[in-house]
């Protein structure tokens, strides 16, 4: 692939960093992301050279009509920070936000976490659930799904919510796991955050626009068109350029439907994080795919906790 070579002249690269201003889709891709014509570039990107690859594993995803392909994730659920030497792909994050300075600010908030060295004392992680959807095990999470094995059940994304909340218990490390039918804000100094932001039934957006962020913060909602645009906008699904605004330092969204198997995975996610993983490896451990709808926000390098041997 001929847009790959400038990388692949420098085998040491393993993170990408796009910036405001450089497009959120390709049309016509070849083969990849939505109806098999329009993933997001950041995605893309990240699956760089999967096409070369022995045992990289192409997957069709369908569901209710809908169908899309793209590559499942090496890197999905390893065990080891990443190496492209290793997993093959990038791991691609992207400097964005309805402004400039929003898009500045994601660094700085990634500086200020690394200086401070831990996550500051009164803070907590926010893992909001929707009851409305029911709960699954969550000893048996997280799922890893291909076009195989079908959609996750919204049932299952709870779980995993609350399989994070055990997992940070575990650490001692502060969070809060609603099970209410009132959607959670009001919060301030959050150290993560997960909710269904749109899809919950009973979504309130003054509650998501209160909702404020320390320094090192990383954040993901279960929202098919999350970072449809980082432009002001009226209407639709509930935006992340929102929560860049209150003062998160990471979160993921999505450019077009991605389906529910696509979203991070909370308990991946807030495991790799608090074990002193960067942003970017947190992030793309705890997702399944990539060449597909996904964007990452924030300083790929922000790294708020001290490593753990665990």
């Amino acid at each position: 692939m001929k847009d790959s070579q400038p990388l692949t002249a420098h085998a040491i690269v393993d993170f990408v960093v796009l910036t405001k201003g450089v497009p959120i889709r390709i049309t016509d891709a070849p083969g990849r992301g939505l109806g098999g014509r329009r993933p997001s570039l950041d995605s893309y990107l990240a699956a760089l050279d999967y096409d070369k690859m022995p045992g990289a594993k192409s997957i069709r995803l369908s569901d209710s009509g809908f169908t899309g392909t793209a590559w499942a994730n090496r890197f999905w659920n390893a065990p080891e920070p990443f190496t492209h030497a290793k997993y093959g792909g990038y791991l691609v994050t992207r400097l964005d936000g309805y402004t400039g300075a929003d898009a500045r600010a994601l660094t700085t908030r990634a500086l200020a976490a690394e200086q401070l060295g831990r996550p500051p004392a009164n803070g907590k992680v926010l893992l909001d659930t929707c009851p409305a959807f029911g709960y699954a095990d969550r000893r048996s999470q997280p799922r890893s799904v291909t076009s195989d094995s079908g959609e996750l059940n919204f049932n299952e994304y709870n779980a995993d919510m609350q399989r994070a909340a055990d997992i940070l218990r575990s650490r001692s490390m502060p969070v809060e796991l609603t099970q209410t039918d009132v959607f959670a804000g009001k919060r301030t100094g959050l150290l993560g955050y997960v909710s269904w932001g749109s899809n919950d039934r009973h979504f309130d957006a003054d509650a998501y626009h209160s909702l404020r962020f320390a320094p090192g913060a990383v954040g993901e909602t279960a929202v098919s068109t999350s970072a449809r645009t980082f432009l002001p906008t009226q209407g639709g699904q509930s935006l992340i350029a929102d929560l860049i605004t209150q003062g998160v330092a990471g979160v993921k969204g999505y450019t077009d439907e991605p389906l529910l198997q696509a979203v991070a995975s909370p308990s991946i996610l807030f495991d790799r994080y608090t074990r002193g993983w960067t942003l970017a490896e947190s992030f793309y451990a705890a997702s399944r795919f990539v060449g597909w709808e996904d964007i990452v926000i924030g300083d790929p390098l922000c790294r708020a906790y001290q490593a753990r041997r665990k």
